[in-house]
């Protein structure tokens, strides 16, 4: 990315208003030195640019902190127990990994997301000045570039809304502390009902791709629109459904007209959108193929049955290698390799956040929370993987068979025994997400099949700092339409979708190391015997019990982005959406309004209960799905609490979620 000038500082005052961060530093690095007054900067289309870059690059500084937001919290993580030398986060990290975050806790603090909010708006404010002012920069630009800045807008808002629920909402650019108003929270539906409508009006109208891949991976493009807005009608259709009966209508209003719209609605919204992305991204790496000086790719792909069955057209994903592999050789994994080693950017990758020492920008909280070393904070749940196959890990070898999931040797790394450790680091025990570590001399990382340890071979224990951070791949939106078909009902056509959906993406990872032969993958809706994920579900002591097909979707999830910042809210939108129960209290906020049919909105508490007793109350989760079904007593536990600093200085306008109303500091 192109580097951005220092300019001037401005006191801290709140997070929201992108002046207050944790500290006081720059927050608009945009003009060069010899100007003063910001109404003499907005002059040509590269003092746009420059503020369009210092969005993303503001966004990847936010990382840190939207990881542990859409992670941290679910069931796949424990604390490593090797003694660490950055206790202060240990400390907070283990009350989040428990249950008990506090508002406190400045990991809560939404200062960066809300900088990134303020650079879009400004850019947004200004890009019509300048389209009169440049007579070089088009309108056809202005376009493109509007759209991505509308896209990173709501993105970010969508994050906000995914992890606090209520968040204070505004389009206003703020430019200096006079400036500053208390803005009030507003209701999670109403944000998600703007940013949807937001992307509705710019989807198209970004660029299909840059001229160089990074750009077309790193920045907005019409892929990563309708990938958001795949994701975004996902959640909206639950939330309503966790609100109202499952036939309910809902009203937004449009340019002053209102437009009703169902549950169902959205769903197929969300499979709509999910399917014009990977069309997009189609497209995408067409171009790119065809571009001069850019040759094809080397590395194979296919599309398991999905498009020749007409299910999922468009999503060619990369082979790993596992054609003739027996005991004595070893299976490679080009798709993980390609996906997060040799720089990222893959051409399964919609969106993701760059990191470069060129541009001398780190993603530490990926060395910090994943990896194998005394600087690493988490390991994996063993127990909550063992859960997603029938009989646990062990059994899927345990008949000789060599049928295995190949993607625990990356998420669910237990043996790690090659000459490249240290000797604090061969004293560890437990299950580590290596997914973030880098190849060592080979192109692909390769494993040892000649036991049942599953052993990762020719692999460095160093710095992952420079690694890119993925929002949206090609797998994350097969999984949202697979979802969304498993909402919209039980009629075979869309059972059979969805197993064919999850049952491609685990086909392209399942790997035979005792038999050379090719996985059974010429059709993705004929079974095979290939140890998918299992759908077991759990009647929970409120009566409910989730569709299979749900089920299976979340165990596909949970295996598949392992350590990518989305386990947590996938279990709160699974929540959400099983949440309507006429005989549960009153939402503490929305419920005290009348529904449109004069019903009262349930608080959310049947649907967390389910939730932690199908994937929270087992092994050594067990300790806290108690503390989390005794805390939460409605769905605002489901979200994180506000940064206390945030409500003190919002002077009454913000307030806290009622379930963590009360820091340390006030106790």
């Amino acid at each position: 990315m192109k580097s951005i000038k220092n300019i001037y500082q401005t006191a801290c005052l709140t997070g929201l208003l992108a002046i207050g961060t944790s500290s006081c530093t720059d927050w608009l690095t945009i003009y060069p030195q010899d100007r003063v007054v910001e109404e003499n900067f907005w002059e040509d289309k590269n003092d746009l640019e420059g503020v369009r870059y210092g969005a993303y690059r503001q966004m990847a500084q936010t990382v840190s902190k939207l990881a542990v937001w859409g992670d941290l919290r679910s069931d796949s993580y424990m604390i490593n127990s090797v003694d660490h030398q950055d206790q202060k986060n240990r400390d907070m990290y283990i009350e989040i990994v428990n249950g008990m975050p506090d508002s406190s806790m400045s990991i809560f603090d939404w200062g960066g997301v809300y900088t990134t909010i303020n650079y879009c708006n400004k850019v947004l404010q200004h890009g019509e000045e300048v389209l009169e002012r440049d007579k070089q920069f088009t309108s056809g630009e202005w376009t493109q570039m509007r759209a991505e800045m509308v896209a990173l807008r709501a993105l970010n808002y969508f994050y906000l809304i995914r992890t606090f629920k209520d968040v204070p909402y505004t389009t206003k650019v703020i430019n200096k502390d006079s400036e500053v108003e208390s803005f009030p929270l507003t209701n999670q539906l109403v944000v998600l009902d703007s940013i949807i409508l937001d992307c509705e009006r710019v989807k198209g109208k970004a660029r299909n791709r840059f001229t160089n891949k990074r750009d077309s991976k790193g920045m907005i493009t019409n892929c990563a629109i309708y990938a958001m807005l795949a994701d975004m009608y996902l959640w909206r259709a639950s939330l309503h459904q966790g609100r109202h009966e499952k036939n309910a209508q809902d009203v937004i209003v449009i340019d002053g007209e209102e437009v009703r719209y169902t549950i169902d609605d959205d769903y197929r919204s969300a499979a709509e959108n999910a399917d014009l992305s990977l069309k997009a991204l189609a497209q995408q790496n067409a171009e790119e193929i065809a571009s001069s000086g850019i040759s094809a790719s080397a590395l194979e792909t296919f599309d398991y049955g999905l498009g020749a069955d007409g299910i999922m057209p468009n999503c060619d994903m990369i082979k790993n290698n596992f054609e003739g592999v027996t005991q004595a050789t070893v299976p490679w994994l080009e798709a993980y390799s390609s996906i997060f080693g040799e720089g990222g950017n893959s051409r399964e990758s919609i969106f993701e956040l760059q990191y470069s020492l060129s541009d001398n920008l780190k993603n530490e909280i990926v060395n910090s929370l994943y990896g194998f070393s005394n600087g690493t904070h988490l390991m994996v749940n063993k127990d909550a993987i063992e859960n997603l196959y029938s009989g646990g890990i062990g059994s899927l070898t345990d008949d000789n068979s060599g049928a295995w999931d190949s993607r625990l040797w990356i998420c669910c790394q237990n043996k790690l025994t090659t000459g490249n450790e240290s000797s604090s680091a061969q004293a560890q025990s437990g299950y580590y997400c290596m997914k973030y570590q880098m190849p060592y001399s080979e192109r692909f990382l390769n494993m040892d099949g000649s036991s049942t340890s599953r052993e990762i071979k020719s692999i460095r224990y160093l710095s992952t700092e420079y690694n890119n951070w993925i929002v949206y791949r090609m797998t994350d939106v097969m999984l949202i339409k697979a979802e969304a078909l498993a909402c919209m009902g039980s009629g075979s056509t869309n059972l059979k979708s969805v197993k064919a959906i999850c049952n491609a993406i685990h086909r392209r990872s399942y790997c035979n190391y005792r038999k050379a032969e090719k996985v059974p993958n010429s059709s993705a809706t004929s079974e095979g015997t290939i140890g998918n994920t299992s759908a077991s579900t759990k009647k929970a002591k409120n009566g409910v019990t989730f569709p299979e097909s749900i089920v299976y979707v979340m165990n596909e999830r949970q295996v598949e982005f392992l350590g990518e910042g989305k386990r947590w809210f996938d279990l709160v939108r699974l929540a959400e959406r099983y949440s309507f129960n006429r005989n549960d209290p009153a939402d503490p906020r929305e419920g005290a309004q009348e529904g449109e049919e004069g019903t009262k909105i349930p608080n959310g508490q049947t649907g967390m209960t389910a939730m932690v007793e199908q994937f929270l109350a087992s092994g050594s989760q067990q300790n806290y799905a108690t503390t989390l079904t005794n805390r939460f007593k409605n769905r605002y536990g489901l979200y994180s609490p506000i940064y206390y600093m945030e409500v003190k200085a919002s002077n009454g306008a913000i307030e806290q979620n009622p379930v963590w109303n009360k820091s340390k500091y006030e106790q």
